[in-house]
């Protein structure tokens, strides 16, 4: 039988990790007790500003940071935490997190499947009816493969009708 001891963060000494160094515990800091009379806001600011000055190599920084300041939005305000971190320099290092990285790929390969998705549908508005090329946009907007969708707009300048298209983007459902 597995046994399992809970462990609240909200009631553990918070200084007493901050004091740690213990760099996996950081981003969890600001979810723990602060030093007794210190406010919410000092709180964080402090866990953010040792964070900081830890001698961390600067990609790990970036990734603690980012990790603190996701798992903040837990128990403090959005204002709080964007007026604790939106220090430039802050900012800037935490662009750099590997999730900063991850979200900013994904919302660029977002942005290109949804500028080709676009392109499609101008592109079949202008040579056939509007109205009828506007009952397939739900169906395009489905498609996040790029390639495919590359495939469907060169087709979409090509096709003698816009049956044909339809019979396209049928194919691979």
């Amino acid at each position: 039988m597995i046994r399992y001891k809970v462990l609240r963060l909200s009631q553990l000494p918070g200084q007493a990790v901050l004091d740690s160094g213990s760099v996996g515990l950081l981003p969890f800091a600001p979810l723990m007790q602060p030093p007794a009379g210190q406010a919410g806001a000092a709180w964080l600011e402090q866990c953010v500003a040792k964070t900081w000055d830890m001698p961390l190599e600067r990609s790990v920084k970036a990734d603690v940071l980012t990790g603190l300041t996701l798992l903040s939005g837990l128990v403090y305000n959005p204002q709080t935490i964007t007026a604790t971190v939106s220090k430039e320099y802050l900012m800037d290092l935490m662009r750099e997190s590997s999730f900063a990285q991850y979200l900013t790929q994904q919302a660029r390969e977002e942005g290109i499947e949804q500028g080709i998705r676009e392109s499609i549908q101008e592109v079949l508005e202008l040579r056939f009816q509007p109205a009828a090329v506007r009952r397939l946009a739900d169906q395009i907007a489905t498609i996040d493969d790029v390639p495919r969708l590359k495939q469907l707009f060169r087709a979409a300048i090509q096709v003698p009708s816009l049956e044909a298209f339809r019979n396209l983007l049928d194919a691979d459902e």
